[in-house]
C-alpha cells in the first residue's frame, strides 16, 4: 500500500486531476475557472510534472 501513498504517487494524482481539469475545460465540458486566470492550470500541470519527475529521481537514488 505504501507505493500508492508515497510523495511521488500523491503528486502524480494531483497532476492527473489538473490534466483532467484542463482537458475537460478545453472540450468545454466544464468552465469553473475564469479565462483570465486559466493560465494557472497549464503552469501548475507542468510544475507538478517537474516535481513528480524530481521525486522519482530522488527516490531512485535512495
Amino acid at each position: 500500500m505504501e507505493k500508492y501513498t508515497n510523495r511521488a504517487a500523491i503528486i502524480l494524482y494531483i497532476n492527473m486531476l489538473i490534466g483532467l481539469t484542463h482537458g475537460l475545460h478545453e472540450l468545454e465540458v466544464i468552465n469553473f475557472v475564469p479565462d483570465s486566470y486559466y493560465f494557472i492550470i497549464p503552469v501548475s500541470f507542468l510544475l507538478t510534472f517537474a516535481i513528480w519527475n524530481a521525486l522519482l529521481v530522488f527516490d531512485k537514488k535512495k
